[in-house]
């Protein structure tokens, strides 16, 4: 599928995101997200930990990945790749600060 065949969905305002290292669990379209706000940049990954499914926006970040709140399992914010050399990872989706200050991600299109 294309970029032209996705379309951007607004999340959050930007000022509602946290600072601190945290982030914020979301859901859009029956799926759980990720979001961060990690040195200036947002980053949104899939939300659920492939290991016990907890939410991982209610993790902490720490050298560019996020850490996992139950059993502190490691993932990029990059690229979902496990920080601790394990096969699993977590989706990465494209994501946006729009002019009014509202971070949306590059979602598919509703089905017909």
């Amino acid at each position: 599928m294309t970029q032209a065949e996705h379309e951007w969905v607004e999340l959050i305002a930007l000022d509602e995101l946290p600072t601190d290292g945290t982030g914020r669990a979301l859901e859009l379209a029956g799926e759980q997200l990720a979001v961060f706000l990690h040195e200036g940049e947002v980053r949104v990954l899939g939300g659920v930990c492939p290991h016990q499914g907890a939410l991982l926006g209610d993790g902490v970040i720490s050298r560019g990945e996020v850490t996992c709140p139950f059993h502190g399992w490691h993932f990029d914010l990059t690229t979902g790749a496990s920080g601790d050399g394990l096969e699993e990872c977590v989706p990465v989706h494209e994501a946006r600060v729009s002019d009014s200050g509202v971070v949306e991600v590059l979602a598919p299109p509703k089905s017909a």
